[in-house]
């Protein structure tokens, strides 16, 4: 019921706002409406109550309730609390096999339901009252001058609804990707999606708005044309920042039926979709991380593009850098996460992040977090950056410093998390797994959750670069990591992905996990790849094979044409047990794993890992997959 709870309120919210920002917009008062709004607001109340007389008692004054004002964000998160916590107090009472726990589970049944009646009432008042104005409104002014004030205001109300909403989710201690399945609780639908295709359809086969509005319709003769515009232009916009919400590729959604015209309502989605995109092919960058310096402020151990104090001699610089944005937006939209080294010392980048959200990329910023402070994290937010990453490899200081080889970084980190929040950034912490954090990846997540975090993403070695002189954790260890940091989820309320380990596709599958929000284990090459700080392009940060520069080609061409991104994309390609795996599809194996231990990094290029012709089999099977597939031959 909490689902339903959580859903109605975030309905209450968003049928008040919409009239709210109309006359806002309009510039104009509320026209008297009262007569036929509690006219047909009393007949509704008076339908939940015989509806409901049956299975509990409503103790809801219904007429109070439509009468009181609409409840603050802070008091719906009291209320969900106090009946979380009865409904704590109840578990306990079942657990310990009190007599009690009979008519405790009665009454807090009646708790519940009573609070859902209420919310459904006020969401049915405001409803009413917003169709009657609506209406209203339409005599006056006309349906053209409504719309106008509706395209105008109507993607910040989206963005004011769902905020409202994902606020309310999270404190309340729910997960950002359980907002969709929240704001859909109550509609039947019928919803796929074809990776093959990158694009699908959400179906609304049933509304519990539109019934309300067609009774009232056909009992005042209110025309479809000004009954639907609410659905046309702000439960559309409703929709649309819901999805910005929970998705983090971009996206291009229509709208190509309706409930008032089709018997029901389709959108339609397309990841990563560009406009300037002549692209068919089914393989789209959604992806793509850029090392725009190998200039970088720390030392870390690991660092698997062996970072500097100084730039790279021939990065591209701030036109070179635009070009490319346009190049990448010529194939797709993807999430373009600006790294390094560290980003932040180039003083370009706020400019670019600007540039890539104004050509309609979804900009990430990967940092250690030691320049971040709150102008810097205002800067990011105003530029139109979506998502940081910042670097947390212990919860205690001076370990995370010595991994890091720079005494306070540790607090900088835990700074820049707290002044990103502090600007509405959505943080993700990653962690690099090492024999010496081994045992300290649940206090990791505890502190991720402590300063705000919601997403966490755990690392695992990959011998490339600096990586290659640490001693590295054993397969059994990994597979055992990763299935004991899944268990952790139901505890820690943080969306957690393992990194450079694919095989985390099938553990999550064996269980029984939600695998709609993994595309893949390995999508290198397929959905990304990497940019080197000179303008090469790489299948992924860990495989340093060079398939091209963009001074030399265009990003369309080399994602297009490269032999090896085309053998990435063909499992039938992969050998030894990966190829004859029967997760080969959603696993694929670590493909820069597979290179780095067919070759000898060290003796071809010391430390640094620049993109180089191919010294290693990529295509060979994951060494550190302990899986043993149930087919057999290679």
């Amino acid at each position: 019921m909490s689902g339903s709870l959580l859903y109605h309120m975030a309905m209450v919210t968003k049928m008040e706002t919409e009239s709210r920002v109309l006359l806002k917009e309009l510039g104009i008062q509320q026209p008297d409406i009262d007569e036929p709004l509690w006219r047909f607001y009393k007949e509704f109340a008076s339908d939940v109550a015989e509806l409901t007389q049956p299975y509990f008692t409503l103790n809801v004054d219904a007429q109070k309730t439509a009468s009181e004002p609409s409840l603050e964000t802070n008091e719906k998160i009291i209320l969900f609390m106090n009946l979380a916590q009865k409904t704590r107090a109840v578990t306990e009472q079942l657990c310990s096999k009190n007599p009690d726990a009979a008519s405790a589970v009665k009454a807090l049944f009646q708790d519940w339901a009573n609070a859902v009646a209420e919310m459904r009432l006020r969401q049915e008042y405001q409803t009413i009252k917003g169709l009657l104005t609506l209406s209203a409104l339409a005599q006056t002014l006309g349906v053209q001058r409504l719309e106008e004030a509706m395209q105008k205001v109507q993607d910040e109300f989206g963005r004011e609804t769902v905020n409202i909403a994902l606020e309310v989710t999270l404190k309340v201690g729910m997960r950002r990707e359980k907002l969709q399945s929240i704001m859909l609780s109550d509609h039947y639908l019928n919803y796929n999606m074809s990776m093959d295709t990158l694009d699908g359809h959400m179906q609304f086969l049933n509304c519990p708005i539109y019934g309300g509005h067609k009774y009232i319709s056909e009992e005042l003769g209110v025309k479809d044309a000004v009954s639907s515009l609410f659905c046309r232009h702000f439960c559309f916009a409703h929709a649309k920042a819901m999805l910005e919400t929970v998705m983090p590729f971009t996206f291009d959604l229509t709208q190509p039926m309706r409930m008032a015209t089709d018997g029901k309502c389709d959108f339609y989605l397309r990841l990563g979709y560009s406009p300037q995109s002549t692209v068919s092919n089914k393989f789209v960058p959604l992806v793509v991380s850029w090392n725009l310096t190998r200039k970088c402020n720390l030392k870390c151990s690991h660092c698997y593009i062996n970072a500097t104090p100084n730039e790279l001699v021939g990065e591209l610089n701030t036109e070179e850098s635009k070009r490319l944005i346009d190049q990448i937006a010529e194939v797709s939209r993807p999430l373009l996460i600006l790294s390094g080294g560290e980003p932040l010392l180039r003083k370009d980048v706020y400019e670019l992040v600007r540039y890539g959200t104004e050509k309609g990329l979804r900009m990430g910023l990967g940092s250690n977090g030691c320049l971040i402070d709150a102008k810097a994290a205002r800067n990011l937010k105003e530029a139109g950056i979506k998502t940081v990453s910042i670097s947390l490899d212990s919860p205690i200081p001076e370990q995370h410093d010595e991994f890091r080889g720079v005494a306070g970084s540790w607090q900088k980190a835990v700074d820049a998390v707290k002044a990103l929040r502090e600007n509405d950034v959505l943080v993700q912490i990653n962690t690099t797994l090492t024999q010496q954090n081994y045992n300290q990846i649940d206090d990791i997540m505890s502190l991720s959750e402590q300063i705000g975090v919601e997403n966490f993403h755990l690392f695992f070695l990959v011998p490339t670069g600096r990586g290659t002189k640490i001693a590295d954790i054993s397969p059994e260890m990994y597979e055992d990591m990763i299935k004991h940091t899944f268990a952790k989820t139901a505890k820690h309320k943080l969306n957690v992905r393992p990194s450079c380990a694919p095989q985390f596709m099938r553990i999550a599958k064996d269980m029984g996990l939600d695998m709609r929000q993994w595309i893949r284990g390995c999508i290198a090459g397929m959905y990304y790849c990497r940019i080197y700080p000179n303008g090469d392009i790489t299948p992924c940060p860990y495989l340093p094979v060079k398939l091209g520069n963009i001074r030399e080609q265009t990003f369309k061409e080399i994602w297009l044409n490269s032999p090896v991104f085309k053998a990435l994309r063909d499992p039938n390609s992969l050998k030894g047990k990966c190829g004859a795996c029967d997760y080969k599809i959603v696993c694929g194996g670590c493909r820069a794993r597979a290179y780095g231990l067919s070759s000898d990094f060290i003796d071809y290029c010391g430390d640094l890992r620049e993109p180089t012709e191919l010294h290693g089999d990529y295509l060979t099977e994951d060494p550190w997959c302990v899986y043993q597939p149930k087919k057999s031959g290679a």
